[in-house]
């Protein structure tokens, strides 16, 4: 039987989108697929423009897809969050989150992924 990679998961925003990099530059999460390289398969799903709000309503299909792109048995070796810097946009900007909000959305997150 075909033995899974562990799964280390970056979700987040625009600074998780671009974590391979861009404009030929090497990203962060590029740097941490090398590091992890023959160790575990690192899975970006960043997404530029989103907030927590959108976090919350990307769980089920996130962890659906995870399922089904890597294996039902991988387990989470651990996970990245880069939210915020679209939550905190001025109020009236339709990305802003209240803060009491994007506090309870980011635990939504954090209990959704342990």
């Amino acid at each position: 039987m075909l033995r899974m990679r562990p799964v280390i998961l970056l979700f987040g925003d625009s600074i998780t989108q671009q974590g391979f990099g861009m404009d030929g530059k090497v990203g962060w999460a590029s740097l941490l697929a090398s590091d992890y390289s023959r160790r575990c398969d690192v899975v970006n799903r960043g997404y530029f423009g989103y907030n927590t709000k959108h976090a919350v309503d990307l769980l089920p299909s996130l962890f659906r897809e995870a399922t089904t792109t890597t294996a039902p048995n991988s387990q989470l070796l651990f996970a990245t969050l880069y939210f915020g810097a679209n939550d905190a946009v001025m109020p009236g900007n339709p990305q802003h989150i209240p803060l009491q909000e994007f506090s309870s959305n980011l635990h939504t997150v954090i209990q959704s992924i342990r």
